[in-house]
């Protein structure tokens, strides 16, 4: 069994479908009940075996709901695909706490959220997978706590892939690029910042393909496209080139 957050749209949404037709049976987890329910009724008709639930990942309530529910329906709790996530843009200098602190809340407490719920219902072959991004691996303007965010889950994987090795479960950290999906739209503002050029992206479905190729096989990192992988990698290597690139990219 398989449970995704954010699975009312986007990734979320896309990665529950293409688990589904891999066979998992799939919990649907979001605040969005109603896109909820139109997803399980889709799955349904195709064949497949979902249950939504409404979830709120901030509320680690809510999400003990969610788990005992899940298991309650199926028995066990295989697959954990941490997607749910808040975007923000904003320059640090004016960003508010109080729209960071949510951001944190739904981006990384929520994550460590559903780890700490779903973990103790995990055996040997159990796969959790955090959705983050290429900027949580380099922070760019203008969404500078978005990517801190995301950096901080990050860090949470790393130890967490640690610490339940000798358990037989793994811990795999996605990081797309650029997708076609309403996540900039509905993503928080500061102000009415633009916010720079950004490649065309790929598509839910590619993310979504990765990422349950990756619920087949455990691997440490993926990266959705080849792009993604060279600006991580470019980035690290040369930092100081790449701070003087940004600097043009975040004018007004």
């Amino acid at each position: 069994m398989a449970v995704v957050t954010g699975a009312s749209s986007g990734i979320g949404e896309a990665t529950a479908s293409e688990l589904a037709s891999r066979g998992a049976s799939v919990v649907l987890a979001s605040r969005a009940m109603d896109k909820l329910e139109a997803l399980q009724r889709e799955i349904s008709s195709s064949g497949g075996l979902a249950l939504a639930v409404e979830t709120d990942v901030s509320d680690r309530g809510s999400v003990e709901a969610m788990v005992g529910r899940a298991i309650g329906e199926f028995g066990s709790l295989d697959i954990l695909v941490n997607n749910a996530g808040l975007g923000l843009s904003g320059r640090i200098a004016e960003v508010r706490a109080e729209d960071v602190r949510h951001v944190f809340e739904v981006n990384a407490i929520g994550p460590l959220n559903c780890i700490q719920a779903a973990l103790p219902h995990m055996g040997e072959g159990g796969r959790i997978i955090n959705v983050s991004s290429v900027v949580g691996r380099r922070a760019i303007p203008k969404v500078g706590a978005y990517c801190a965010s995301k950096s901080a889950l990050g860090a949470l994987s790393d130890a967490l892939r640690v610490e339940v090795a000798d358990r037989g479960v793994t811990v795999t950290s996605v990081y797309p690029g650029t997708t076609r999906t309403s996540f900039r739209e509905n993503s928080r503002r500061t102000r009415d910042e633009k916010r720079g050029w950004r490649p065309k992206g790929v598509t839910p479905d590619k993310v979504a393909q990765k990422i349950a190729d990756a619920a087949e096989r455990g691997p440490r990192d993926v990266y959705v496209t080849l792009p993604d992988r060279l600006f991580v990698a470019g980035v690290t290597l040369f930092p100081g080139l790449a701070d003087r690139v940004l600097r043009v990219w975040a004018k007004d």
